[in-house]
């Protein structure tokens, strides 16, 4: 069955709302509890290295204070805690912040599949869509309120980069600079978008000028992002601490990396040529700082750790450059 446009829109945005609708109203969460009461809250994300991912902390507290205004009976979601100090207004706040960005996402992962460069069949692109949803919302049994909105921002940044490789023009450049500041305000994982920024610049470009000039000019915003937020909170945290020895011998961990190895096996079996896969490499060598990061203070059972390298080696896996005109 051929969807146009807005059908296939629609269709994605239903899809994601069910998914993450289902995630957190049909199964109890107990790995993330503690956080569900907004003062424990706002005790550990001003704190360590979540003090430094405002734009996510103020969006929740945004919705919570909303939802705070309203005279909203809890009771008929019938919600149940591990925690009798979770609070359903701070679990609500959670769900309508995390289904409106996986929303937002797949809008743009259909029009990512959509361009001319992506490389697909009209019921594999529905399908590739439906697979990063999925990931998407299976990954939430760790519930934080920045992951899926960088999720969202590297997408963006996804889209807005191909419009960018086919005019090179100084409009795509400051929008590509604005994405990319209001994601490393949120997290500090839009370093990967300089990652896929590097991969295609280089792959349609090689070592010029405009690939070089426009990868200087991200990384500069993304310093001046990323050292100031922790010269203005007067710390300079970087990690929580070395996991490493923990995520190599602890069995939720090393179930964690089968999951990293078989999701990045999962997309060089779906890329259309050795090219996509040189290019799924190249962004993963590209990504190595982030990599170190995650095996040396990241917890690695948190699956949702290796989504933006899942979901932009998926969409990578299918990128022509050469149809980029």
């Amino acid at each position: 069955m051929k969807l146009n446009l807005p059908s296939k829109i629609i269709f994605a945005m239903l899809l994601a709302f069910t998914i993450n609708s289902f995630v957190y109203f049909g199964f109890a969460n107990v790995y993330s509890s503690t956080i569900l009461n907004y003062a424990h809250f706002q005790d550990q994300f001003q704190s360590g290295i979540y003090q430094y991912r405002i734009l996510s902390g103020y969006l929740l507290g945004a919705v919570y204070e909303c939802l705070s205004t309203l005279n909203i009976d809890y009771s008929i979601f019938k919600l149940k805690f591990i925690n009798p100090q979770a609070e359903p207004q701070m679990y609500l706040s959670f769900y309508i912040l995390n289904t409106v960005f996986i929303i937002l996402s797949a809008f743009i992962l259909v029009l990512i599949t959509e361009s001319k460069s992506f490389i697909a069949s009209h019921s594999e692109k529905t399908l590739f869509v439906a697979v990063a949803v999925f990931i998407i919302g299976l990954t939430q049994f760790v519930i934080v309120p920045y992951d899926v909105s960088s999720y969202f921002f590297l997408l963006l940044f996804f889209y807005v980069l191909l419009q960018y490789l086919k005019d090179q023009s100084f409009f795509n450049i400051i929008i590509l600079s604005v994405i990319l500041l209001f994601s490393t305000l949120n997290r500090e994982s839009s370093a990967l978008s300089l990652s896929l920024a590097a991969t295609l610049l280089y792959s349609k470009f090689g070592i010029q000028k405009k690939s070089v000039s426009l990868i200087v000019i991200l990384v500069m915003i993304f310093m001046a992002v990323y050292f100031g937020l922790r010269v203005m909170s007067e710390n300079f945290t970087t990690n929580d601490g070395n996991l490493f020895i923990q995520n190599f011998t602890q069995p939720k961990n090393i179930l964690g990396i089968l999951f990293w190895i078989v999701f990045f096996i999962f997309t060089l079996i779906l890329a259309k040529d050795q090219k996509a896969i040189k290019h799924i490499l190249l962004f993963h060598l590209l990504a190595t700082p982030y990599l170190v990061v995650c095996f040396y203070t990241g917890i690695l059972y948190e699956i949702r750790l290796y989504v933006p390298l899942f979901l932009t080696s998926l969409i990578l896996s299918r990128i022509s450059v050469a149809n980029i005109d």
